[in-house]
């Protein structure tokens, strides 16, 4: 799988595109706007939603590095007032200021050439997108017939979509309301770019455990340069509690326990999946591991090993059933 991540990225990713795109395309259908007029109009919405964030992440960027000689100088502020408070180690703070500056040098150098790496493979997520929903749009007495004659499998697969479709769902209306959160705090605080911070947090929430982290630092450093170590430590504290609020009262009340995933699974998962394709890998992660978990399901021979899977309370839920219903 990691020989051939270039063209399994493209794929996940299309598949689950024409997963979450697909009912909104059937109810489109359903209110009777012609099969391909609604997949023209999915395929624009999902094309809008891409180049607006795309516009966002551009100028906000740009507006950055033009503000890049005074967060130069606020370093040097910084360091200056805590160089009487660290012991003499023969560096410079124009050295460590250099150090900085090249290493900011090479992770824009990195962004760039992914970003210009990834334009193919979105061009390929659209196209393969679209020929998915144009088939699906067309095929509704395929599938039903394929239904009467293979029930069982029409089943499996349905149930598939469905996981997957309602974590992402329930994902991203989580996500959604993170990302407003943080948006209002940092509003509130003054923190510059507050809505490039909370879409950064919104994309970043569908990475599990570590997303909340790698969202924090930009904003945080930010607010370092701008209000010193307590506005660093109260950006730290704000990210903590929305995030708190939104993984543990409303992401739980969304979804139940439906989901029945092994927090441990989830995190190993990430770094499994991150290795095998790449960064893509960790947004994807916890879906791809949905979809491996219920192909796990399909079988007798493997049930079990899609039963380790589960959480311990979902397993010892099952467990009692099974007395139950035997008693």
């Amino acid at each position: 799988m990691k020989a051939i991540s270039t063209i399994l990225v493209p794929v996940f990713f299309s598949l689950f595109a024409f997963l979450i795109f697909s009912p909104l395309v059937h109810w489109l259908m359903r209110k009777g706007v012609p099969g391909k007029v609604s997949v023209l109009l999915v395929i624009l919405l999902f094309m809008f939603v891409f180049v607006g964030t795309a516009i966002l992440f551009a100028s906000s960027l740009l507006q950055i590095s033009g503000r890049i000689p005074s967060y130069e100088n606020q370093l040097q502020s910084i360091l200056n007032s805590i160089s009487t408070y660290l012991p003499e180690a023969g560096v410079s703070l124009e050295s460590i200021l250099r150090n900085i500056a090249a290493f900011a040098f090479s992770v824009s150098t990195d962004v760039i050439s992914g970003a210009l790496n990834a334009g193919s493979t979105i061009v390929l997520i659209f196209i393969t997108t679209t020929f998915l929903l144009l088939d699906a749009a067309g095929a509704p007495k395929r599938v039903q017939r394929e239904a009467e004659e293979q029930p069982v499998h029409f089943s499996r697969f349905t149930e598939l979509s469905k996981t997957v479709v309602n974590y992402m769902l329930l994902r991203t209306e989580t996500n959604l309301v993170g990302g407003i959160g943080v948006t209002i705090l940092f509003l509130l605080g003054g923190i510059d770019f507050a809505l490039l911070w909370g879409l950064l947090f919104f994309l970043f929430g569908y990475i599990p455990y570590l997303g909340f982290y790698l969202a924090t630092i930009p904003p945080m450093l930010l607010a370092l340069f701008e209000y010193g170590a307590i506005g660093a430590l109260g950006v730290l504290a704000g990210v903590t509690i929305i995030n708190a609020l939104v993984e543990n009262v409303v992401f739980p009340s969304i979804a139940g326990k439906g989901l029945k995933l092994s927090p441990t699974l989830v995190f190993l998962s990430l770094f499994y999946w991150s290795y095998v394709l790449g960064t893509a890998g960790a947004l994807i992660a916890v879906p791809l591991t949905i979809v491996v978990k219920i192909v796990l399901e399909s079988s007798e021979d493997t049930r079990l090993m899609a039963k380790l899977m589960e959480s311990s309370g979902d397993r010892g839920q099952d467990e009692e059933k099974i007395i139950e219903s035997s008693s």
